[in-house]
């Protein structure tokens, strides 16, 4: 005969089973959802960088000229809405790109790759010297920071 003790264990088993079945799915019903986020910030992503738009403004913005800081903001800076706003777009969409890859929402390698250390590279030789007197002026120390940062460690490896 069976003992209701034996009976009881088996039941534990069964339900400790079924709760250790739940966890299991749901972990990986989490990184499945997680992957998928990835998927959808470089999708989104992908619309800024490919669009005319944007590719105009890099280009435009590459080929600013100035002799110092304050030439610079009396050519592009806010007395110039429309350069301004070129050079703001492309710098935003790449800090923003760098901030989800600090963030490990997304594999390096392949934003290094899909960004483009060219264009990335070329945006922070390029406006390095004003992104770093803005920190001073603006009291903005952490202005470009990730850009800075991955031009770095990318520029070495």
């Amino acid at each position: 005969m069976v003992d209701l003790a034996e009976i009881q264990a088996a039941y534990y088993m069964v339900a400790a089973t079924g709760v250790l079945v739940a966890a299991i799915y749901y972990v990986l019903n989490l990184r499945n959802t997680i992957d998928n986020r990835k998927a959808q910030l470089l999708m989104e992503y992908n619309k800024i960088m490919s669009s005319k738009e944007w590719l105009i403004d890099l280009h435009e913005s590459l080929n600013y000229e100035w002799k110092d800081f304050d030439d610079f903001w009396a050519k592009y800076g806010h007395p110039n809405p429309e350069a301004h706003s070129r050079w703001i777009s492309v710098s935003n969409s790449m800090a923003y790109a760098l901030e989800l890859l600090r963030w490990k929402l997304v594999d390096e390698e392949m934003l290094r790759s899909y960004l483009g250390y060219v264009s990335m590279g070329a945006f922070w030789e390029k406006f390095a010297p004003v992104i770093k007197e803005m920190r001073v002026r603006m009291i903005a120390p952490r202005m470009g920071e990730a850009m800075e940062f991955y031009y770095n460690k990318w520029q070495k490896s």
